[in-house]
Formats: structure tokens, C-alpha cells, sequence
């Protein structure tokens, strides 16, 4: 690549180089938090046949970004695994106007000094020295098998003012182009035909840099994006399927699972141990799921071959950690062991939008194990630690499923149970003592609820134990002090948690002008959850969230309510706050209810969500007031 060359002039008086500092002066305003702005990127796919994989691309990318700080870096980086290559690297600065391979670090993914997959990755850091500055950044890139090139965003960290995609396919390669989000960004499209090849041509301009946003969900919900699907190719006057039909898919899984050879002699004794003495079938599934969740320790595997293909059931059970296809292959061949008809399954969290009538790579990013037992079928997912038996995490809950039968395959859907299984329901009996409220505490959890307290608890150091339930029970309110902890069971999977404590709500009653001003709710569940205006992201809680407080205040002698907030009610078809209070025999009766039923708000849903917070947030300013007879 040439040198850049600063001889233009584009304005009387003002050099190219200057008019780039100019530029990045006005992107400064608009970009406040980002280092460099991509000015320009264009990345071409073209699309080759290949005797062995049918077909295999080679991906050209080239960028101008423009410095927006002085002394800053940025990263860019390319990543690769056994089924692809990256040729070469190129970065070269308008200051040193030569390539820059020094700030280069290249490795594995590995997560706590344990093996992740066969993804490699290369970063090379970016050293911004002035405002204005440009790099010009080239890069190669080639993947060997076609089946591995999924989905293509158009966004990135940077903000990007303009990307070109573009995609060169030989007439004999048939491919479709499934498009996302395109209508929400300024995305043009072109298509024309030059000799043999089809060409396809996408252009964004003006995307914003992506954003980590908290309770993100999945980028497909919300960012531009295309995905690619290679279904066929013409080889020596036959047509081969590469991936052309969820059979297809299967097909290619199968010829992965078929290369494991599990040693169940490995595991078999722990398997005769756990049944043991168990009399039904129920318990001893039981003892078998429970303890590969307890004792197989979880670790990702994402990308590359280790992304499709389960680690041996032995070699899981031998080293104590796997991934979810490992943990489902150990659950499958352990059950198998103990007589039962267990399968492996693929299918796509709550993350993943495509469903299974896809055929790509990017449908499934889990897998479990499928019991059959009796005319019904359990899916069992070992990586959810303290999920009961015949439930399921809310992650892959109405999700349709691939069960693994010999040739062919069994479609399924893992069925969503009642609204009402997911709850954190909270009771209070107060009394007033001076500034303070003071009584009894009780907290019921269920479903999804009660799991994500065990793991946290379990998961907790001992020492930070205590700094947890203090902040659990009083969800962060310093102000709430508890005593006379009463803890159930923790290692109880079944049926409803319950915890009870003696609790003291300091500072919660002010006086004036023999008038008592009382804080009733300590804990104020999504007071500051206004959400801002330039969130990208659709919200995921990851569960569904039913709130419910109870607080009964008993009026003290000799004082009468001067004034009881009114009833404040939302009911959206995404979600609803309510807070009521009554008066019954001498008691003030608080409750309060906050239901997201499916545990997600979409962005349009936004204004509504933030009208409901504003609404919400006045009901917790308006306090009970008592005056004395």
C-alpha cells in the first residue's frame, strides 16, 4: 500500500491534513466517548469452489479511520480457528506513513488457564498520537469450509459514516442473503450480474458505535445485520448440498457425534453408586442430573470445530469441566449407563432469533440432553446449576429443539410453564419505634428466583456470605438492618425457598408539627431505570420478573392516618407496576406488584417504560402520613 501523501488542497488555505483535524473536531461533538471514527470500509466476499468443502471464501477488508483524541489507542483485531486463515495485516499512520507491526499480540481464547476451542485471535493496537490522524488498515482473511461464514454485521465498536459489503458468488454457487434490521439503518442494496458472477452490493452509512449495554439482548434483535446461507454448488455437473435444508444441518452434526467413541467403564461405577438403592425412575434421574450439575464444572466453547462437536462423555467426567455439548454428551452417556433413553439436542437460547427451519451454524449455540421416560420427554440442561427436575431455565424455555434419531431428527419445543413459576414474593410485618420500623421478615422464591439465589450464594466466598444476604434481603438499602437469620435448605432443588429474619428500617419515620411521615418500602425495586434515549439494545432481564411486597404497618395508639397515598396502576402488554394501600383493623396494608412477563422490553416499548418509571418513582416519594388524635 502507497504511502498517504498530503499535497491536495481543498479549501483556499487548508491542506488535506488540516482539513482531517477539522473533521475530527466535529465528530468530537458528535462522537463523545469514542477514540476514532471509521470514515470509510469496505469488505468483499468472494465465494470459490472447493473439491472438498464444496465452497470457500476469501475476505478482503479495507477501513480509513480518522483520530478523534490525542495519545490514544485502538484495537483491531482478526480472528481465525482451524477452518480459516488470516494472511496478512496491514496498518500504516499519515504521521510514520509506514506499516506498524510492533503493538501485536496474538493467542488462544482460554478462560482461567483452561483450554476454551481452537479460535486464535490476533489484536494489533492502534497508537493514536494526534487529533486527525488517519490509518489506513487492510486486512485477508480466508475461510476454508463456507459452512463457517454465519452472520455479517454492519456495525462495529467504531463509529462508522460509511461500509460497503459486497459479495462475489460464481453462478454455479447458489446462496441466499437473509436480511435483519436493514430497514431501521440507511442501508442501500444492488445487485447485477457480470459474466459468471453475481455480484451483490450492501451500503450503510452513519451507524453509531456499539454500545454495552447492561441486560443487553442478542445484537440480531437490534443491530443491522446478514445472514449468509451457502445451500448448494455445482461440482463436475452435480449438485452437491452444502447446507440447504435443516437436514442438512442435522446431517453435518451426526457426522460429528458419530466420531465420539464414549468409554463408559469411566463412569459406570458412579453411576451403579448414584441409583443405588433409589426405587424409582424419577429419583434416579435424579441422582444422575444433580450430579453433573454439581460436579461438572461449566467452561464455554464458542467458535471453531469445538463450537459443533461434544468433548467424549470420559473425557468430561475426567477432568470435571466441559462445555454444555460435553456436559449433554456426559449426561447422555451416563443415562444410557443407568438403562435409559437419553439424546443428545441442539437448539438456540432466547439469544438467538433465527428458529430451526434456518439452515445455518448461527441457529443452535446450545445443547442439552433429551430423556425419553414413559411417553414423555424431560429436557435436561446439566450447565443450569440448582434447576429442579422437569424445569428449565427461562434462557431456553419455548425454544424449538433438534433431537438427535439415528438418520433423521425430532423436532420439539420446550414448553413454557405458568407466569407464575418465576417469583420473589416479600412480606413485612412492622411496627413503628421511634425513627425506625421494625418486624418481621419473610422472603418466598420460586422458579428462576430461586435459582439465581443459590448460584449466587453457592458461588459466593464464605467470607463475602453475610455482605451478600445483608444486600439481598435489603436489595442494597444500607438503611435496612436484619437479625435472627433463618436459612432453609440451600442445597434443596425442589419446591419454593424460604427465608425469615428480624428486620430494622432505620430513619424510616420523620416527624413535624405532630405529624409522622413514614418510608414504607425499604426496598424500591427499578426506581432508577429511566432508560436513555440512545440505548441500542432491546432490555433482557434474562428471567421473568414477578415482584411482590406485602408490608402490614399496625397504627400505633393514639394516632389516626392523616393521608394514604392513592393507588398507582400501569398494566402494559410488556409489563405493569402496581401500588395500593388499604386500611383493615388497625393496620396499614401496603402491597406492590412488578410484573415483566417475559423478562424483555423491546426498544419501542421505551417512552412507555420510562412514563410508567416516572409514575412509579412519584408513588414511592408520596408518603403515609400519621398525626396524633
Amino acid at each position: 500500500m502507497k504511502a498517504l501523501t498530503f499535497i491536495a488542497i481543498l479549501l483556499p488555505g487548508i491542506t488535506f491534513c488540516q482539513d482531517y483535524a477539522r473533521m475530527a473536531e466535529s465528530f468530537q461533538q458528535k462522537y463523545k466517548d469514542k477514540e476514532a471514527v471509521v470514515l470509510k470500509a469496505d469488505m468483499r466476499y468472494d465465494f470459490m469452489k472447493d473439491a472438498r468443502n464444496g465452497a470457500r471464501i476469501t475476505i478482503q477488508t479495507n477501513e480509513k479511520l480518522l483520530s478523534l483524541r490525542y495519545n490514544a489507542s485502538i484495537f483491531r483485531t482478526q480472528y481465525y480457528d482451524q477452518n480459516s486463515q488470516v494472511d496478512n495485516f496491514f496498518a500504516e499512520s499519515s504521521l510514520k506513513q509506514k506499516a506498524i507491526n510492533s503493538a501485536r499480540f496474538c493467542g488462544t481464547y482460554t478462560q482461567d488457564g483452561l483450554f476454551f476451542d481452537d479460535s486464535k485471535f490476533c489484536t494489533h493496537q492502534l497508537k493514536l498520537k494526534e487529533l486527525g490522524e488517519v490509518w489506513d488498515v487492510s486486512c485477508s482473511k480466508k475461510i476454508n469450509d463456507v459452512k463457517y461464514l454465519t452472520s455479517i454485521y454492519f456495525s462495529e465498536t467504531l463509529p462508522v459514516e460509511e461500509k460497503t459489503i459486497s459479495f462475489k458468488v460464481p453462478s454455479d454457487i447458489t446462496i441466499e442473503i437473509k436480511e435483519f434490521n436493514l430497514e431501521k439503518y440507511a442501508v442501500s442494496k444492488t445487485e447485477k450480474t457480470e459474466g459468471n458472477f453475481r455480484i451483490i452490493e450492501f451500503v450503510a452509512k452513519n451507524l453509531p458505535g456499539l454500545e454495552d449495554d447492561k441486560y443487553g439482548r442478542g445484537m440480531q434483535f437490534n443491530q443491522p445485520h446478514l445472514l449468509i446461507l451457502v445451500k448448494s454448488v455445482m461440482i463436475d455437473g452435480k449438485k452437491v448440498n452444502i447446507l440447504s435444508s435443516p437436514q442438512d444441518l442435522y446431517t453435518w452434526y451426526s457426522s460429528l457425534t458419530k466420531q465420539l467413541h464414549p468409554d463408559s467403564k469411566v463412569f459406570t461405577p458412579i453411576v451403579k453408586e448414584l441409583i443405588n438403592g433409589k426405587q424409582t425412575d424419577e429419583e434416579k434421574v435424579k441422582a444422575i442430573y444433580y450430579w453433573v450439575q454439581d460436579n461438572i464444572r461449566y467452561i464455554a466453547f464458542e467458535n471453531g470445530l469445538a463450537g459443533f462437536k461434544p468433548d467424549e462423555a470420559h473425557a468430561v467426567f475426567e477432568k470435571r469441566y466441559g462445555d454444555c455439548k460435553g456436559m449433554a454428551n456426559l449426561m447422555k452417556e451416563m443415562l444410557k449407563v443407568a438403562g435409559y433413553d437419553a439424546r443428545l439436542t441442539w437448539l438456540g437460547t432466547r439469544h438467538i432469533m433465527y428458529d430451526q427451519t434456518i439452515p445455518s451454524l448461527a441457529v443452535n449455540n446450545h445443547m442439552i440432553c433429551t430423556l425419553f421416560l414413559n411417553g414423555k420427554r424431560y429436557f435436561l440442561d446439566a450447565t443450569e446449576k440448582y434447576i429442579p427436575f422437569g424445569q428449565n431455565a427461562q434462557r431456553i424455555l419455548d425454544r424449538p429443539v433438534m433431537i438427535e434419531d439415528g438418520d433423521k431428527f425430532i423436532t420439539d419445543q420446550i414448553k413454557e410453564t405458568g407466569n407464575d413459576r418465576d417469583v420473589d414474593i416479600r412480606t413485612i410485618q412492622a411496627t413503628i419505634q421511634g425513627d425506625n420500623l421494625q418486624g418481621k421478615y419473610s422472603i418466598n422464591l420460586k422458579g428462576e428466583a430461586k435459582k439465581n439465589f443459590l448460584y449466587q450464594y453457592n458461588y459466593t466466598r464464605n467470607e463475602r456470605k453475610e455482605e451478600f444476604m445483608s444486600d439481598f434481603i435489603s436489595y442494597g438499602n444500607k438503611n435496612v438492618k436484619t437479625s435472627n437469620l433463618k436459612l432453609p435448605d440451600l442445597k434443596e432443588r425442589s419446591g419454593p425457598l424460604e427465608l425469615e429474619c428480624d428486620l430494622v428500617f432505620t430513619g424510616a419515620v420523620s416527624s413535624f408539627n405532630n405529624e409522622y411521615y413514614i418510608d414504607l418500602d425499604p426496598a424500591k425495586s427499578f426506581k432508577n431505570w429511566e432508560i436513555k434515549d440512545t440505548r441500542q439494545s432491546d432490555i433482557d432481564f434474562g428471567e421473568r420478573i414477578y415482584k411482590k411486597t406485602s408490608i402490614e404497618l399496625s397504627i400505633p395508639k393514639g394516632f389516626t392516618v392523616a393521608h394514604l397515598p392513592e393507588k398507582t396502576e400501569v398494566r402494559e402488554a410488556e409489563f405493569s407496576f402496581s401500588i395500593n394501600y388499604t386500611l383493615s383493623e388497625g393496620k396499614i396494608i401496603y402491597t406492590k406488584e412488578l410484573k415483566i412477563p417475559e423478562g424483555i422490553i423491546n426498544r419501542k416499548s421505551f417512552p412507555r417504560w420510562n412514563d410508567a418509571i416516572k409514575l412509579l418513582v412519584k408513588a414511592y416519594e408520596n408518603q403515609i402520613i400519621l398525626k396524633t388524635i
